[in-house]
């Protein structure tokens, strides 16, 4: 039987070298499931309908029913039955070598990390995939070229990428206080700088008491449009799950920098230090935790964040229970000195799916991963089924009341972050994430280039920054003191992160 493991919004592993295997597990997994010669595709692999066995938690979702029509489209679809077994995700990274390396050996994988597709690569457990792109159609269409050759090696494709687009980060406002306040719509740094005064000192929720904050959130992430307005991404709160990466790196004058050392962060500590000693911002923003950071949006605290698209939705549907005239608004974030503007960009790829070298049923595998790279596929997966959870009317797909009851686990299935169908569907949450489209990025330049450099230091510079920069913000660190992290973040791996993204892009700029 195969199995299917996975896990959404754990971690991002290629920070984090403690995920990498070890000997034993490893050894256990190789032994089982490497083949010194895997047969191609069979003529009648078409036919293969597994069953297969699915292992597999998508974070942040309810197990799924039993006997629900999802799971039934899905193997109608696909031509393939499954089960599914679902760890905890909470630790789902830590029990992928566990599972792998037991008795009851998964065939196909999730697997937590971008650098766990090559470790079990490089050992020879994983089947190579090439032969069986033709049995994968929609991949092929769907999935980006450059998604695919990360994942290939001397010729061999050793995962299909889960992949996903840049714009997935909002710059949030509480419209109804502008409102209120007689404010514009803030365009540039200094009109953004103007509305934290008044949400901070002329009382937006009426309640007559001094308890607002212009800004809040959750660390560095929150801060993204800021740092935004001098063409820099600072990094992430150490606390906060990772799922970009640690450290963008940015080119100039033919080199990759890293972003949170150039004079242009500074720029951006600075003017966030000055708000910091005007009061706007909430001095608990780099210590508080994310059900705390909603508590107060919800009970009017603060006016302004920044955050992952599905946030300020969710946050508003609890708002208007208590207050209907609440609004939020996703506003461009705001222009610079320099007339740069951006929210950080998401990496291109966000983990793969492997298929075990001792898997009985490659054919079937195939078709099953195909499937959920389909239009067919990524609707039922990610919205439902037509007729139960949603519905066409003049041309556009509305949600049902069927789709409200079943949302806390309708995405239970879907495997890949396919987000084209997810967009088609007219709901505020999803209008939230067409908005994320509309502004300026910053890429990595350094996306798609897997050090070891990374590995070992990416997690402690993590900290690093977000500490230093946090102490900047505060008042507790001097701004002066600036170039001592630059020292030390270079002593400390950056500065061999930094060659070795370099000979990667030397090397890559050769070839063209």
């Amino acid at each position: 039987m195969i199995k299917l493991m996975g896990g959404y919004g754990q971690m991002n592993g290629k920070q984090k070298i403690s995920l990498g295997l070890s000997a034993a597990l490893l050894l256990s997994v190789v032994t089982a499931c490497s083949k010194n010669d895997p047969p191609p595709p069979a003529a009648n692999g078409a036919n293969d309908t597994g069953p297969i066995k699915l292992l597999y938690t998508k974070g942040g979702f309810e197990k799924a029913p039993d006997g629900n029509p999802i799971k039934d489209a899905i193997e109608k679809g696909s031509g393939v039955k499954f089960d599914m077994v679902s760890p905890p995700s909470a630790n789902y990274a830590d029990q992928v070598p566990v599972i792998l390396a037991s008795n009851d050996k998964p065939d196909v994988a999730v697997m937590p990390t971008s650098q766990a597709v090559f470790d079990y690569a490089k050992q020879g457990a994983l089947l190579d995939l090439k032969p069986y792109l033709k049995l994968m159609p929609d991949v092929e269409k769907s999935v980006p070229k450059e998604a695919l050759d990360y994942f290939t090696v001397d010729g061999k494709l050793w995962a299909i990428p889960i992949w996903t687009s840049p714009y997935r980060y909002n710059f949030v406002m509480r419209g109804d206080w502008l409102k209120k306040l007689n404010l514009q719509v803030p365009k540039t740094l200094d009109e953004l700088h103007n509305v934290l005064v008044a949400f901070t000192e002329k009382d937006p929720d009426g309640n007559g008491v001094k308890d607002t904050y212009g800004f809040s959130g959750l660390g560095l992430d929150s801060l993204d449009g800021i740092f935004g307005a001098f063409g820099v991404v600072a990094g992430d709160a150490p606390w906060v799950t990772p799922t970009k990466a640690s450290v963008y790196f940015t080119e100039q004058n033919g080199k990759l920098i890293p972003q949170t050392t150039r004079p242009e962060a500074k720029e951006a500590l600075t003017v966030l230090a000055k708000w910091y000693q005007e009061g706007l911002i909430d001095p608990e923003m780099f210590t508080q935790t994310s059900a705390v950071r909603d508590e107060k949006f919800v009970k009017n605290r603060y006016g302004v964040s920044a955050n992952w698209w599905t946030w300020e939705s969710n946050q508003e549907v609890t708002m208007k229970k208590s207050d209907p005239n609440v609004q939020l608004l996703r506003i461009a974030p705001p222009i610079g000195p320099r007339g740069e503007s951006g929210m950080r960009g998401t990496p291109l790829v966000a983990r793969g799916v492997v298929v075990l070298g001792n898997t009985k049923h490659p054919e079937a595998a195939a078709k099953f991963m195909n499937y959920f790279n389909s239009d067919e596929g990524g609707m039922n997966t990610y919205t439902g089924i037509e007729g139960i959870q949603w519905e066409k009317k003049d041309g556009k797909i509305y949600t049902t009341p069927q789709f409200d009851k079943d949302s806390k686990w309708i995405q239970w299935y879907s495997l890949f972050e396919n987000e084209a169908p997810l967009l088609k569907v007219e709901t505020y949450a999803v209008q939230s994430r067409r908005d994320a489209f509309n502004w300026k990025v910053i890429k990595n330049a350094a996306d798609l280039m897997n050090t070891q450099a990374e590995l070992k230091y990416s997690a402690d510079l993590r900290g690093l920054t977000a500490d230093y920069y946090a102490r900047f913000i505060t008042g507790k660190t001097p701004l002066s003191d600036f170039d001592k992290y630059v020292q030390e973040f270079n002593k400390r791996g950056g500065q061999e992160w930094t060659d070795e993204v370099n000979k990667i892009y030397q090397e890559r700029k050769a070839k063209k």
